[in-house]
């Protein structure tokens, strides 16, 4: 079963997923600190997906 290219699911999972480690991030220490590390090692890829779906550049660009 594969995911259309344009499913909201699949826009939609990049922006749900930040929102989870934000929640992770505003928990006690344990889910704190997973949280921080895993924002920490994915921002990089968000401004990435960010920078591509607002100005068409880089692989995650539509133009």
């Amino acid at each position: 079963m594969s995911v259309p290219n344009n499913s909201r699911f699949r826009r939609a999972l990049p922006v749900v997923g930040t929102l989870y480690l934000l929640f992770l991030v505003s928990q006690p220490p344990p889910l704190r600190w997973v949280g921080l590390i895993c924002l920490a090692i994915l921002t990089p890829f968000l401004l990435g997906w960010v920078a591509g779906k607002a100005f068409g550049v880089g692989p995650w660009g539509d133009r």
